[in-house]
């Protein structure tokens, strides 16, 4: 069964749906600031922002390493595990190639048992 919902909602009434609080007047008072020229906060505020996206650059520079590292070590061992099989592969063939070519193993008869 599948039921289809749509909903024509403002974002400020999402908002109150979901329970976030109201940002606006925070908003309000820091446009208001920045317009009246206030270097103080200005700098403050590029340079928390320039801060967390170091932060987040440094973070996702350390994610991409790992995942990097990672993936080497998985074509390493998919490198290895590919000859080890290739090397089977060839070991098998020399010696069914070996065995063939060797003569039957023949009994004599005094190994027979006596019975």
């Amino acid at each position: 069964m599948k039921i289809n919902v749509e909903v024509e909602i403002s974002p400020e009434e999402m908002r109150r749906l979901v329970g976030l609080p109201d940002a606006q007047p925070l908003w309000d008072a820091v446009y208001k600031r920045i317009g009246e020229g206030d270097s103080e906060m200005i700098q403050q505020i590029a340079k928390t922002a320039f801060t967390e996206g170091m932060k987040t650059i440094d973070l996702s520079a350390r994610v991409l390493k790992s995942l990097s590292g990672l993936a080497g070590n998985r074509k390493a061992a998919d490198k290895t595990t590919a000859s080890a099989k290739d090397t089977e592969t060839s070991d098998d063939k020399s010696q069914k190639a070996t065995a063939s070519k060797a003569a039957p193993l023949r009994r004599s008869a005094s190994s027979k048992s006596k019975t």
